[in-house]
């Protein structure tokens, strides 16, 4: 039963999530596996466009910063789930704030419920179609030779998803897609860099193109590196759902710091570095789309496909369930294999499913979509909330966490850059977008660059050397 069982505990409640009425099973490993298929989505693709914002020597310590300040705010989540006798029971990232707010004023309670839900499931819902989005793009990638459009892709993406996404009901459901899912994001990042290894600097990168130590910096290219990197490393959002599905929560910190961060700083590291280090200050899109039209390229598409959809599986989860629990929470335990709970669920699974492809298709311009919601929706929802959980949690408690000084200055620069990133970085992002806007087509337009091996689509594609050549005679 939820421990919020207060005259007020109803508040919110439709909005509150399902309540821990089940056991966790998962452990210590496959909570690893699941931080990393949570935190190392599509937003790791995207890291040469944030290390070229920084240069080759000051773009890793900013990537080393970010990923410290992101284990550090996913830890201050744990301690409040297992320190704060009010928050012990909490199975969704809701109901952790409103047992973090418990004695905090009633309207002050109410906004941060209000704000949380709205962050997570917007948040959510826009990494949903993202990820369907770069599965559709994957599979346009992998059969270039076929005239398909991408949202005719995304729509077969999405029905390859929906057998999974009508069965599994927890994150840990199918546990060897976990592990598929870091080996297909290994091959994702792994054959574009090696593929450039073999070939060399001077095949792959671009005439103009180069590098630097320290890159000329500029306000709209630090938020926007900033930003990319923020989104690419948070999971905030739902590590209370992840915790609440271990068979041992106060494991948490090792699945975290000791597998997951250090497998993280890697991916990372090498993506962000090594595509920078190859492409230049030119660098566009995915690193993956940095391939000519070859066999490497549809590997790598698969193991994007592969990706995004294991990626999409795990959000799914956290997004249906609790839209379940709104309208009817009693069908909302994973354990329920009653019909009616099950055809609930497909339900559900199936409206989300539809929802997130018309959503992918009215903004198809991948880079700008990680930047915006790097900085619009994740420092309020995975820095801002969880520091704000965390100060309350500190106030109100009869026994007060040990936090040092040192402690204290570094959640005060969180927040600072959080806000920063929240309002300046989405001014910036917004007009990017607004800017490009002419560029990027109609929503559900064709949009073949990139997956049609054609002069007509992807002239400026690497390897369509020939376009060029045409277009100048």
């Amino acid at each position: 039963s939820d421990s919020m069982s207060t005259s007020d505990s109803s508040e919110s409640e439709s909005v509150a999530g399902p309540k821990n009425t089940f056991q966790g099973k998962n452990d210590v490993w496959l909570t690893a596996g699941i931080i990393v298929a949570d935190v190392v989505g599509a937003g790791i693709l995207g890291m040469p466009r944030a290390v070229r914002h920084f240069g080759w020597m000051l773009g890793p310590v900013v990537l080393v910063v970010m990923l410290a300040a992101n284990v550090h705010i996913s830890l201050l989540i744990w301690r409040v789930r297992m320190y704060y006798e009010p928050c012990q029971s909490a199975s969704t990232y809701i109901s952790l704030c409103r047992g973090a707010f418990k004695k905090a004023p009633k309207l002050q309670r109410q906004v941060f419920m209000f704000l949380t839900g709205m962050s997570q499931y917007s948040f959510l819902f826009g990494l949903m179609g993202l990820y369907l989005l770069s599965a559709g793009k994957g599979l346009g990638m992998l059969f270039y030779h076929y005239r398909v459009c991408l949202p005719v892709w995304a729509a077969i993406a999405g029905a390859i998803l929906l057998p999974f996404a009508g069965t599994a009901r927890e994150m840990g459901t199918y546990k060897s897609l976990v592990w598929i899912n870091i080996l297909t994001l290994c091959g994702t990042i792994l054959i574009p860099v090696c593929y450039y290894i073999v070939v060399g600097v001077d095949a792959i990168r671009p005439e103009d193109s180069h590098i630097e130590a320290i890159a000329a910096m500029t306000p709209s290219g630090v938020l926007s590196g900033l930003s990319t990197f923020t989104f690419g490393m948070t999971s905030q959002f739902m590590l209370t759902e992840i915790i609440s599905e271990m068979k041992d929560p106060a494991q948490f910190p090792k699945a975290y710091v000791t597998i997951s961060a250090p497998f993280q700083f890697t991916a990372f590291m090498i993506a962000g570095l090594g595509g920078y280090y190859f492409l230049g200050d030119r660098v566009t899109g995915m690193l993956n789309e940095n391939l000519p039209f070859n066999v490497p390229f549809q590997v790598a598409a698969a193991c994007l496909v592969i990706h995004m959809l294991i990626s999409y599986l795990i959000k799914g989860v956290v997004l249906c369930r609790a839209m379940l629990s709104t309208a009817k929470e009693e069908w909302s335990n994973p354990e329920d294999s009653r019909k009616r709970s099950l055809a609930a669920w497909n339900g559900v699974v199936i409206s989300c499913l539809l929802a997130a492809w018309l959503l992918a298709n009215l903004v198809p311009f991948f880079g700008e979509a990680v930047d915006l919601l790097g900085a619009s929706f994740t420092p309020l929802s995975c820095w801002v909330i969880p520091i704000l959980m965390f100060i309350r949690f500190y106030m109100d408690a009869e026994e007060k966490p040990h936090v040092s000084a040192f402690e204290w200055f570094c959640v005060f620069c969180e927040m600072v850059l959080a806000l920063i990133l929240m309002f300046l970085g989405t001014y910036s992002s917004l007009m990017e977008i607004r800017a490009n806007w002419a560029s990027f087509g109609y929503p559900f337009e064709c949009h073949c660059e990139g997956i049609w091996e054609t002069c007509a689509c992807s002239a400026t594609h690497i390897g369509m050397d020939a376009c060029t050549v045409l277009a100048d005679r």
